[in-house]
């Protein structure tokens, strides 16, 4: 909740929709998680992993800066312990939760990080470029 408070008052639109993004996502997996036993492939938050991630891809494909990529990659590495967790069943249910709490704090990070830059970027993306030489002639 700070890093979307954070992005509530330093960020511009594509960092409020990442963090608007992980809070779906956040609020979904709550939800849909509850229907499945805590030790197998959550399947359902997969499926809510996967749409936050073409959110987030979306983002960083239209963005100048280089947060969002970062983001899209810890989205990317969520979806991939999912998979992993479902391709080899011997992975404890602990390291898989894990492992997704990681990434999801290392999302909010990333996401607080692009908010807290963004007046920076913005005030850089204004200030006024020289000229070439030679270019007037």
């Amino acid at each position: 909740m700070a890093v979307c408070g954070v992005t509530a008052w330093r960020g511009r639109d594509e960092e409020k929709l990442a963090a608007g993004a992980i809070l779906a996502d956040w609020a979904l997996s709550v939800f849909v998680a509850r229907s499945t036993p805590s030790q197998d492939t959550q399947w359902g938050v997969l499926l809510v992993d996967t749409a936050q991630f073409a959110v987030l891809l979306w983002i960083a494909m239209r963005s100048t800066r280089f947060w969002p990529l970062t983001v899209s990659a810890f989205a990317l590495l969520q979806l991939v312990t999912h998979l992993a967790h479902a391709a080899d069943p011997t992975v404890t249910g602990w390291s898989y939760f894990t492992a997704e709490l990681i990434w999801s704090y290392m999302l909010l990070l990333t996401v607080g990080y692009g908010a807290w830059t963004a007046p920076y970027h913005l005030v850089a993306a204004t200030w006024p470029t020289e000229e070439e030489p030679g270019a007037a002639e």
